[in-house]
C-alpha cells in the first residue's frame, strides 16, 4: 500500500476521488486555520459539565465496547459556528470532488472523551456491502492530537475487505497507519475503513468534529449499525454513546 504516513496527502482537486477510492482515506494538513479559536470556545463551553463530572469521579459512560465517546450534534441545535464550518466553501468543494454532486450532509457529530479514557475500539461505521452504500467521515481536529492524547489509526484499503475481523478492541491489524493530526487537519475517512482511536493517556479531554456526508441516494440510516470486531450496536433506536448506553448530561 502506497500510503506514506510521514508525507501526508496534500492533493488539491485532481486525483482526490481516485486516491479515495483506492485508500478510503484522505488527509489534508492545515486545511482549517482562522476558524479554530471560535470552534474551541464552543467545544469548551458545551463539554465543561462532562469534564467536571469526570474530575469528580462521576461515571459518565460504561465501556462495554471499549469506547468512551460522548457525542454532541451542534448544527441540529442551530449553532452558528458549526453551521458556518459545515458550509465552508473549500470544505464543500473537496467533498463534492470525492463524492460527486448531490451529496448530503444532514448532521454533525462532535466526539468528546475525558482525559484517561479508553479511546475508541476498532470498528466500521456501517455494515460493509456495496448495496448498502457508505458514509464519509469528514473529521476536523481543532487542536494538536498526539499518540498520548489518542491517535487515529486506520487500515488503508480496508473499505474493500468486507466485515472487520474479530479480535481485541485495540490489537494491531496488519497494514494499520497511526496518525497524530495537528490542529486544522481535515481527514476524509470511508465508513467501511477499519479504524480506531488509541487510549487517552493524558488527563486533558480530546475532541474531534465529524460532519458525516453521504453520496447521492445513500440513506443516512446506513449508520444505524456500528460494526465492532466482536459485536454490533444499533444507534438509531435512541441517542447512545458508542458503548450502547444512553447519552445524557451528568446530574448537577
Amino acid at each position: 500500500m502506497d500510503f506514506d504516513s510521514k508525507s501526508l496527502l496534500t492533493l488539491d482537486g485532481s486525483g482526490l476521488r481516485e486516491r479515495f477510492q483506492r485508500d478510503g482515506v484522505l488527509v489534508f494538513p492545515g486545511f482549517f486555520n482562522e476558524e479554530l479559536s471560535s470552534i474551541n470556545l464552543e467545544l469548551e463551553a458545551h463539554f465543561a459539565p462532562y469534564q467536571q463530572a469526570a474530575e469528580n469521579n462521576v461515571d459518565t459512560n460504561a465501556n462495554k465496547h471499549g469506547c468512551d465517546v460522548i457525542p454532541w450534534s451542534p448544527t441540529e441545535e442551530g449553532n452558528k459556528t458549526f453551521i458556518d464550518l459545515k458550509e465552508h466553501p473549500r470544505f464543500v468543494q473537496a467533498t463534492e470532488e470525492v463524492l460527486g454532486e448531490g451529496f448530503s450532509a444532514p448532521s454533525s457529530l462532535v466526539m468528546f472523551s475525558v482525559g484517561g479514557g479508553q479511546g475508541q475500539a476498532w470498528h466500521q461505521d456501517c455494515p460493509a456491502g456495496e448495496a448498502l452504500g457508505f458514509n464519509l467521515n469528514r473529521l476536523i481536529y481543532t487542536e494538536d492530537v498526539s499518540r498520548e492524547d489518542g491517535a487515529v489509526v486506520f487500515v488503508p484499503g480496508s473499505h474493500k475487505a468486507g466485515r472487520i475481523p474479530p479480535g481485541d478492541h485495540q490489537a494491531p491489524i496488519d497494514g494499520e497507519i497511526m496518525l497524530e493530526p495537528k490542529a486544522g487537519t481535515l481527514v476524509f475517512l470511508h465508513g467501511h475503513v477499519f479504524h480506531r482511536v488509541t487510549p487517552n493517556l493524558n488527563q486533558k479531554p480530546r475532541n474531534s468534529v465529524n460532519f458525516r456526508a453521504y453520496p447521492a441516494g445513500v440513506d443516512p440510516t446506513v449508520n444505524c449499525i456500528g460494526v465492532y470486531r466482536n459485536d454490533e450496536v444499533n444507534f438509531c433506536d435512541k441517542p447512545k454513546h458508542h458503548d450502547g448506553t444512553p447519552a445524557a448530561m451528568p446530574a448537577k
